[in-house]
Order: C-alpha cells, then structure tokens, then sequence
C-alpha cells in the first residue's frame, strides 16, 4: 500500500527582487525539483543518492511538509498534504513523522530522557508515560545507563542514537533522515543502520534516508538516484 506519492514535482527559488532593469534587481530562478515522480510504501526502506546539489534535501524537506513544491502534488496516505495549513502539517508531523539529521539537534539544557519524550510532551501527553516510553526507547538504541545524563556529556554516536530515539517515540509512520552516519565512525554508523533495520522489521516503520555513503545504501530495500532533480535510476538492491 502506498504511504507516500509525489506527482510532478516541482521547486523552484528566486533570488533578486525581479524589479527594475539593474541587473543585481533581475530575478534569478533557480529549478532544484523538475517535475519529480516518486512513491514511497508502507514499511519500505528507501536510500536516496545524489551529488549535492541533485535535490535530496529538497525533497526530504517536501515530504516532511517542512516545505512546499512549487508545483505538482504530494499525498500521503491518499490526502493532499499541500492544501493543509501550517498548524495542521505541524500536527500530522508530531503525530506521525520521525526526524533524523546528520547534526543531532538535541536540546542542550534537556537530559537524554527528556529530549527523548519531548515529543510527546509537546503532544501534552502525561508526562509520567511519555518518559516511561522515551526510556523504553533509550534502551532499545542502548542507552538505558544514560538516561539523566546531558548531551554535553554524551559521545557522538550516544547523541544520534538519541536523535533516534526520539525520532521514534511517537510510533512514526515514516521516518526522514539526511546524512544520519554523516558525522559518525564507522563502528557507530553500522549500530544506527542496525537500529534502522530492526525498528522496520519490528515496528513497521518506512525509512527514507538521504545519504553519500554508497554502500550503506545499498542494504537498503530500494535506491533511487536524483540527478539535477529528477530520478534518474530507481530500482531494488540485495542486500550485502
């Protein structure tokens, strides 16, 4: 079943005011999506690869409704997601997205507990329950020994699998995440992409992960390349 469908997309930016006949006053509108096609299924794994610049960002941004195509259309489980109000995307983000990014983006003044549930906290969940859940989280990724501790006085690879956890607290459907290795050593990137493997096997969970890192993507279900922002391969890998 389809999770996810984008139809011509299209992102455009303008730089310059566009008025006058100065040429610094001339608008410059530069394409990142050229009417773009892609679906996303429920519970699939998919990497997404591309040199920088093709459009990955982009296009993570569009489906995490944190921005929106200039043209063409984007559903997700079968609504139109562009004609919601701001209010509305933040809502369906914090009840059914998960966020990873290469930069962890934890609060600095919150223990690794309470980064952890402040999902759910936002939601206005009992507070009790939700650090109940972030805990149970927290020793999943393998971090129940770290629990009131700050992110200052965590390692790297201890702050993403946080950002992780995190990111699943709310039971996501699908889950976004650009360069999640990025910053990591090797030993830690392969216990986040373990971590991924075992939340979708158990949990169901659609990942879509942005990435450099060609053979990380490549234990991944599906692989599409974007090139100057369009898909220009997509296809099923094997796993290695």
């Amino acid at each position: 079943m389809n999770l996810v469908v984008c139809q011509q997309l299209v992102k455009e930016y303008q730089e310059g005011s566009g008025r006058g006949k100065s040429e610094q006053n001339k608008a410059l509108i530069t394409q990142v999506l050229k009417g773009l096609d892609l679906t996303i299924t429920k519970g699939e794994q998919l990497a997404i690869l591309g040199q920088s610049g093709s459009g990955k960002s982009t296009l993570l941004h569009i489906l995490g409704m944190l921005d929106v195509p200039s043209s063409g259309s984007i559903t997700i489980e079968g609504k139109d997601v562009t004609s919601l109000s701001e209010q509305q995307k933040a809502t369906y983000r914090n009840h059914n997205m998960g966020f990873i990014y290469q930069f962890h983006h934890l609060l600095m003044e919150f223990s690794a507990l309470e980064n952890v549930a402040m999902p759910l906290f936002i939601q206005g969940s009992d507070r009790a329950q939700a650090l109940d859940k972030a805990k149970g989280l927290l020793d999943l990724v393998g971090l129940s020994h770290r629990l009131n501790h700050a992110p200052s006085q965590l390692s790297g690879g201890e702050r993403q699998r946080v950002a992780i956890a995190r990111a699943l607290v709310n039971d996501p459907k699908l889950v976004l995440a650009d360069e999640p290795t990025g910053n990591l050593d090797k030993a830690n990137a392969e216990h986040v992409f373990e971590l991924f493997m075992k939340l979708n096997k158990e949990l169901g969970t659609t990942l879509v992960v942005v990435t450099h890192d060609l053979q990380l993507a490549k234990r991944f279900n599906r692989v599409i390349h974007l090139d100057d922002g369009l898909v220009t391969e997509q296809k099923p890998v094997a796993k290695v």
